[in-house]
């Protein structure tokens, strides 16, 4: 029998045994961060895509063409480090020349297969890629400090529309440095994220006359004065990386990389409009797209952090009408784990997600579970369980625990404990408990700080 302390002892290790436990149940259900309201933002990962014949460079950007083909624009045998650029942002290594393999390949956005390739002998730090309505490709290249416009009709070796001075840093309207993204507008307007030296944003009409430009670089490491403490106010830049348009809201937002954060802008005249961030996303954020379902959903991509607490590597699909984090979306397996996401395109729809890797080099495919009113019956695809949010760190062990955690395996669970504890407390003497490990449960399904209501509330850091 149980001495009176080693009762206390044994209900105290019950109650902890429970304490530890039912939070996570109660959070598996929307550990992934899917609204429980709605079930259409769980994805499965596609392994095997695409199925290429060769290896890919670093994969800077990721669109769809107007048939819904994958196009992805990539640097070859280039590589960005610290000997691609001096101080003054000037490429250095021209001498050897352009990237001799072909940079822009089309996918079958089924199978995989490639389906077209051109861009050889052209490029030399590729970055930004969009494709309009009319199929005409829009390209940014950071070495070159310029930005393309090429109608494949015409030619696949000379643009009908180039901007910026080659090779030539610049911040007057006629130049660029380092130029990041393009979107362009249902009249031909288009915008250029300008970009890693210059934090700015540039409007152009169709033919590439000036419009307007706003924005200031705020990014610590290049700008040339202080800001105070606290939320960095709108229309300051730390990287504008990546654009989108959201034409029913004529809306352009602005992936505000080094910020963590989304800006929206009114697309007529470019004034402020929102901004919105979240701790689970990050210090960094790569890539947004919009998409008008459900009232207007942001997909961003976040990056490695240099802040701490770290944030594991994800995709997140945040909603505008509602300021939540509806879903989350990443590799299934290990060896596919996100490590440096760069770029993201979405269907219309929002059924399929592509993500374009800079290291290691690939494009990732997810599907949306429920798509077509039932799963994915494409046979590359696996399913994505939901990851427990207690253990962030590694991919594979959340999604399996928070996917299998249920009631019944809880119950079982708590008697196997309870059976280990019986034994062990009849051959040992037990000790003073030890100091107790507190764990947060704390749900992803949060709401998004919109700063242009919340800018004079608490005064945390972005």
């Amino acid at each position: 029998m149980f001495t009176r302390w080693q009762r206390t002892i044994f209900a105290t290790l019950i109650i902890y045994a429970t304490s530890f436990e039912q939070p996570v149940v109660i959070e598996a259900a929307n550990a992934s961060g899917v609204d429980l309201r709605n079930d259409e933002y769980e994805y499965q990962y596609a392994q095997k895509w695409p199925s290429l014949n060769r290896s890919l460079g670093s994969v800077s950007a990721v669109s769809f063409d107007p048939r819904g083909n994958v196009v992805i624009f990539h640097r070859g045998s280039h590589v960005w480090n610290e000997r691609s650029f001096n101080e003054e942002n000037r490429y250095l290594p021209i001498i050897d020349g352009p990237i001799p393999e072909s940079t822009v390949l089309t996918i079958n956005n089924g199978s995989g297969v490639l389906l077209d390739e051109w861009g050889s002998n052209f490029f030399y730090m590729p970055h930004g890629l969009t494709i309009d309505k009319d199929n005409n490709y829009w390209l940014t290249d950071v070495a070159l400090h310029q930005i393309f416009k090429f109608d494949l009709r015409i030619s696949t070796t000379k643009p009908v529309l180039t901007l910026g001075r080659r090779f030539e840093p610049g911040n007057d309207i006629h130049s660029f440095c380092k130029p990041t993204s393009i979107a362009v507008l249902e009249n031909g307007d288009f915008f250029v994220a300008d970009g890693y030296c210059n934090g700015r944003v540039m409007k152009f009409s169709s033919s590439g006359q000036p419009i307007l430009q706003w924005g200031k670089n705020s990014f610590y490491i290049t700008r040339r004065y202080s800001l105070p403490s606290g939320i960095v106010p709108e229309n300051f830049f730390a990287i504008p990386h990546s654009l989108t348009y959201a034409a029913d809201r004529d809306l352009l937002c602005v992936a505000d990389r080094e910020q963590g954060r989304v800006q929206c802008f009114h697309a007529g005249n470019g004034t402020f409009h929102s901004m919105y961030s979240n701790p689970k996303v990050g210090s960094r954020l790569f890539s947004v797209k919009y998409i008008p379902k459900d009232g207007g959903l942001l997909y961003v991509i976040n990056g490695p952090q240099f802040t701490f607490p770290q944030q594991p590597i994800n995709g997140y699909i945040l909603s505008m009408t509602t300021n939540r984090i509806v879903g989350r979306f990443y590799p299934s397996t290990p060896q596919e784990a996100f490590s440096n996401p760069h770029e993201l395109a979405v269907s219309v729809d929002g059924v399929n997600i592509y993500v374009a890797e800079l290291s290691p080099t690939m494009v990732h495919k997810f599907t949306r579970k429920n798509a077509a009113g039932g799963e994915a019956t494409d046979p590359t695809v696996i399913q994505q369980t939901a990851m427990s949010s207690n253990v962030e760190s590694v991919v594979v062990s959340q999604s399996l625990y928070a996917g299998t955690l249920t009631t019944v395996s809880f119950v079982v669970s708590l008697i196997g404990i309870s059976l280990l504890i019986i034994c062990v407390s009849r051959v040992i003497c037990f000790k003073s408990p030890a100091r107790r490990q507190r764990f947060s449960t704390h749900s992803e399904n949060i709401s998004l700080r919109n700063l242009n209501q919340a800018g004079e509330e608490a005064q945390e850091e972005v």
